[in-house]
């Protein structure tokens, strides 16, 4: 999900359908979009480093940078719509002018931007200069239609899609090449919730796995990650306490409640109902019941899955209400900011997130593509899990590019689709995520647990920069039905 969220679904992984039923939502949106992305990041990882993932970030310190990987040199074969011998046209559709979070995906922009400028200097891509074609969708439905119909007429590809108003998939999935063909225009999004997450032509980096096509299966099959909750049974005993979702869009219990089944499966008691909708909007007021069971059950565990300021109004309202047997605040990828903790001071400390990028706030020091970034926006502060999840939507499509053009292949659209659904089965955006099939749009048993210490943002499984937890226990596969 920066936008932040990563749970099963979409890098995260809350997908809406319809964005009139989302009023309240888009009220807190900001929050939200840092929930969205880290929809896959929540659940993390255990105590253990693989050694793929370290494999993967010793190949990425190997590398000058991940912008210098393509070199200059004539352009191999093939011409399509955002496609010519000296120019490859990407787009990128992002909320940022809007009434209600003005800016929200303005870094996310600058990252993609970042991306196409670092190539450029360095020979650009298969021997092409990379466009970058922003469209603002300003959360709204009628602007982003009007975004996906002008990419698909003149970019080749979208990369790092931050749309949360994209509703019609038609215009995607009808999309014709030069050749008049309706095959569809490639959609590299940094997050999506269903259905645009389940479209065929649509890619994450954290899949929904076989929920897309059992979702018309009673019931359905989830895939989800439980890394983060193997870490705290493993170093705690006897959790039990309750799981928050946001009630604002009904794909949120899609996509999250199996999740939490799979965390209770493994051994965190369930108190009193266990799962709990909860808006994102709601004021600090609205949470006593949620504490009040807290209370009643002396709760040692509590996921709060919605937004990152419903978090921190959690927080408060439990030190308000004197609650001291919490040892596990769980809280989606959204809130690993520093705008968390100036969100909610001293009262946030101890909380815990789950990632499945490495923690960007340090890490880059430990990843040259990540370092790479970081220089070219102007440092840490011009960047969010929003932003590094378009980054990493950029270098897959720069992977695949380079994958379909190599051995003198020729490129268009269609050779495109070939190499996202057929060869990107172990990208790992130069170590700053851990491998992953995205063409089976799998979701990724690699992850990284910090928590927030004294206001800053620490690494605590694994805890060597530049790693991931990626034990095969940290997926786990359940059945369960959400849609009725």
């Amino acid at each position: 999900m920066t936008a932040n969220s990563d749970r099963p679904g979409g890098a995260g992984s809350r997908v809406r359908r319809r964005f009139p039923a989302r009023a309240r939502l888009l009220a807190g949106v900001a929050a939200l979009a840092a929930v969205l992305l880290a929809a896959g990041c929540s659940a993390s990882s255990s105590s253990s480093t693989s050694s793929a993932a370290a494999t993967s970030s010793a190949a990425a310190a190997s590398a000058a940078a991940t912008q210098s990987a393509s070199p200059a040199g004539s352009a191999g074969p093939g011409t399509d719509i955002g496609l010519t011998a000296t120019t490859i046209k990407v787009g990128i559709i992002a909320d940022v002018n809007n009434p209600l979070v003005p800016g929200l995906f303005k870094d996310s922009v600058t990252a993609v931007q970042a991306w196409a400028a670092g190539l450029n200097a360095n020979g650009g891509l298969a021997g092409r200069k990379v466009v970058v074609d922003f469209c603002d969708s300003q959360l709204n439905p009628n602007a982003t239609t009007n975004c996906v119909i002008k990419a698909c007429q003149n970019d080749f590809a979208l990369v790092g899609t931050s749309a949360n108003a994209l509703e019609d998939l038609s215009d995607i999935d009808g999309c014709k090449n030069a050749a008049g063909k309706a095959i569809g225009i490639a959609n590299l999004a940094a997050f999506a919730f269903p259905p645009e997450s389940c479209d065929p032509d649509t890619y994450l980096v954290s899949g929904l796995g076989p929920f897309c096509a059992t979702a018309k299966d009673n019931p359905q099959t989830y895939t989800v990650p439980v890394g983060d909750t193997r870490y705290f049974i493993a170093h705690n005993s006897g959790l039990h306490g309750i799981w928050l979702y946001d009630s604002d869009d009904p794909t949120f219990k899609i996509t999250e409640t199996p999740l939490f089944k799979a965390e209770s499966g493994l051994g965190i008691k369930e108190d009193g109902q266990g799962f709990y909708a909860v808006s994102g909007a709601a004021p600090q007021s609205a949470l006593t019941p949620y504490i009040q069971q807290i209370k009643a059950s002396g709760s040692t565990f509590v996921y709060d899955d919605v937004t990152t300021s419903a978090m921190a109004l959690l927080r408060r309202e439990a030190q308000l209400q004197g609650v001291s047997s919490v040892k596990v605040w769980l809280c989606n990828s959204g809130c690993y900011d520093p705008k968390f903790y100036a969100q909610g001071g001293a009262t946030v400390n101890g909380t815990y997130a789950s990632l499945v990028d490495l923690p960007w706030l340090s890490d880059y020091t430990a990843n040259p593509a990540l370092d790479k970034l970081v220089t070219e926006v102007g440092g840490t502060k011009n960047l969010d899990n929003n932003a590094v999840n378009s980054f990493v939507s950029a270098l897959l499509f720069q992977d695949a590019v380079e994958k379909a053009t190599a051995n003198g292949g020729t490129l268009d659209r269609q050779t495109l689709f070939t190499a996202l659904n057929n060869d990107e089965t172990s990208f790992d955006a130069d170590g700053i995520i851990g491998p992953v099939n995205i063409g089976a749009r799998a979701s990724s048993d690699c992850s990284v647990l910090v928590q927030l210490v004294n206001g800053v943002w620490q690494r605590v499984d694994p805890v060597k920069p530049g790693t991931f937890d990626c034990s095969p226990a940290n997926l786990v596969t359940l059945k369960m039905n959400t849609t009725s």
